[in-house]
């Protein structure tokens, strides 16, 4: 009887579930909120050094319907903070990564957005690795996906940063 009434439900459910998109990929016309909010966890890549970080993200809509004609794009300058938790000899330290980039989101439908980014981005590197401020160019590539709540899903890959987090728009 359990069984039934699973295949019933997952039945109904396929049945009532609808994969018609307004408009064809990549065409839509999405209106953004202007501030985004968030946070990205992950691996963090220093020289030959893999760290756990804890971004908080911030991003304004620059460019409300992109630079790119016939497509759903829009740009964002976005910034990323957090703290970085190094590892050496045994001991333990926390320095900050930081980065400062142009974000170019694009839409394929409702629900999922693709986006390049580049500019800048570095490290306060704690004591045990010299306690300098690095800086270098930052390029990388990103997805997030909208969730029926107002909660986006996110994913980050660049050269020194793998990472999944979270995010809304306000």
């Amino acid at each position: 009887m359990k069984i039934l009434s699973l295949l019933y439900t997952l039945g109904f459910m396929t049945l009532t579930i609808s994969n018609a998109h307004a408009v064809d990929p990549w065409k839509g016309t999405t209106n953004s909120p202007p501030y985004e909010a968030g946070v990205l966890s992950g691996m963090s890549l220093y020289g030959t050094d893999t760290n756990w970080t804890v971004l908080g993200t911030g991003a304004y809509l620059l460019v409300p319907h992109g630079w790119a004609a016939d497509i759903d794009n829009r740009v964002w300058i976005e910034g990323e903070l957090g703290p970085t938790f190094f590892s050496k000899s045994g001991t333990s330290q926390t320095g900050m990564q930081w980065s400062t980039h142009l974000r170019w989101d694009f839409s394929y439908d409702e629900e999922w957005t693709f986006y390049g980014l580049g500019g800048f981005g570095g490290f306060k590197l704690p004591s045990s690795y010299g306690g300098s401020f690095t800086f270098h160019p930052r390029f990388g590539v990103g997805v997030e996906f909208q969730t029926k709540a107002v909660m986006m899903l996110r994913a980050e890959l660049s050269h020194e940063l793998i990472a999944l987090g979270v995010a809304v728009n306000f």
